[in-house]
């Protein structure tokens, strides 16, 4: 059956990029981190920030998880504009996997619990587990709280009409699982749920009629060389279609002007002498309203985690380099403007954000003080050219890549 699954591609997306130099736009903007905020969070031994959003008052909410506190381990943390933290809070669950900051001051946020605890299971293909959406207020208390028996929930999107759309996965033994959906009142009444057989999706987005882009793999753990699934459903779910594109790991998405979405992860390709081994690198495409392509770029990089549009800029996106956290800055069309990589600091940003200011703030970990720390940073961009990175993305073969996500392995086996 995968087998043929991966025979049928979008059309045009079955050509391969060729493993080279990008072509580098002149560049419209440079990164300028001389104001910007570069923090660190330690919430027990290991901390995570996958989730980020401007609060009400310009500060910060942000979603992950601290291991080894007492108890369950997701986390929010609220802070003011400076990144002082003002509180936080344990929502209950494993972890965060996403986060919608209220214009009340508040946010809702999903946390999932894997049995047995996220970080000691063993045996992905059998993993079981539930998810919670909780709503908390300005001061961190719960407001409500609701369970999803058998739900990995990955990505949360505002409705306009105060409304909230998740999306994710049903466990199903043997490493199976059939993706999830589902719209909820802001009181968190359930208005409707719908599942789509032998998929897991990482990635939600609204459109503006009320219909739905959701994509992923077809497996909760990922693959390498993998396939990937896109799909659009209306306003009550029903599924209009359905693509797939191969060597391809679609991990985010956000909808762009037209009716496309530009969807953003990992592609593989033969990397060595006798293309017998499997590179990644961080990709990177936009995808029209029928779910055609339109461009695809490779990045620099090994993996995008989070996409922003920067209005009339482009677009930020975060992810890693090798095993250091970076961010890059491209065009419309997908050409670098600018980009910046912390080399010295092991980690990864999961999370993007373009603030009310046009600064653009962006969360994960980092291990540049010896330990594993939740992250920070913001930067502007500035008028001028820009000075990209080295832009041969950074591939690795797959033992390679093994060794490289063994800190943050089992998450990104199960992550959003």
């Amino acid at each position: 059956m995968r087998a043929k699954r991966r025979n049928h591609m979008i059309g045009g997306l079955c050509a391969l990029i060729l493993i080279s130099l990008l072509a580098v736009s002149a560049g419209a903007v440079s990164i300028d981190e001389t104001a910007g905020l570069n923090l660190t969070f330690h919430k027990g031994t290991y901390t995570d920030l996958f989730a980020l959003g401007q609060a009400a008052d310009g500060g910060y909410l942000l979603g992950g998880f601290g291991y080894g506190t007492a108890g369950e381990s997701a986390l929010v943390i609220k802070t003011d504009a400076a990144g002082v933290e003002g509180w936080s809070a344990a929502p209950g669950g494993d972890s965060v996997a996403a986060l919608l900051a209220l214009e009340d001051g508040g946010a809702v946020v999903a946390t999932y619990t894997v049995d047995g605890g996220f970080l000691a299971v063993s045996d992905w293909e059998n993993a079981t587990g539930s998810s919670h959406l909780t709503a908390v207020d300005a001061a961190g208390q719960t407001v409500w709280n609701i369970t999803l028996d058998g739900v990995r929930l990955t990505d949360l999107t505002a409705l306009p009409d105060g409304g909230i759309a998740a999306a994710g996965w049903i466990w199903i033994a043997g490493g199976e699982s059939d993706a999830f959906l589902g719209v909820y009142e802001p009181t968190g009444a359930e208005r409707w749920t719908a599942t789509y057989g032998g998929r897991a999706a990482h990635t939600l987005s609204p459109s503006p009629e009320g219909s739905f882009f959701v994509a992923g793999t077809y497996r909760p753990v990922i693959e390498t060389p993998g396939a990937s699934w896109l799909m659009k459903a209306d306003a009550s779910g029903t599924k209009l279609w359905t693509k797939e594109i191969v060597n391809r790991t679609i991990l985010t998405s956000l909808p762009v002007s037209g009716g496309g979405y530009l969807v953003g992860g990992t592609m593989t390709e033969p990397y060595g002498e006798n293309g017998t081994m499997i590179a990644t690198y961080a990709w990177v495409a936009e995808i029209d309203g029928d779910g055609n392509l339109a461009w695809e770029r490779q990045v620099p990089g090994a993996e995008i985690d989070a996409m922003a549009e920067v209005p009339g800029t482009g677009y930020a996106l975060a992810g890693r380099w090798g095993s250091a956290p970076q961010v890059q800055i491209i065009d419309g069309d997908g050409n670098v403007l600018d980009g910046r990589v912390w080399d010295s600091a092991k980690g990864r940003l999961t999370s993007v954000a373009v603030l009310a200011s046009g600064e653009v703030a962006a969360s994960g970990w980092t291990g540049m003080n010896g330990s594993a720390e939740g992250w920070l940073v913001s930067f502007a961009l500035l008028p001028g050219a820009g000075t990209p990175p080295q832009t041969e993305a950074p591939g690795f073969v797959l033992a390679g890549a093994c060794a490289a996500l063994l800190a943050v392995g089992v998450l990104r086996k199960t992550r959003k």
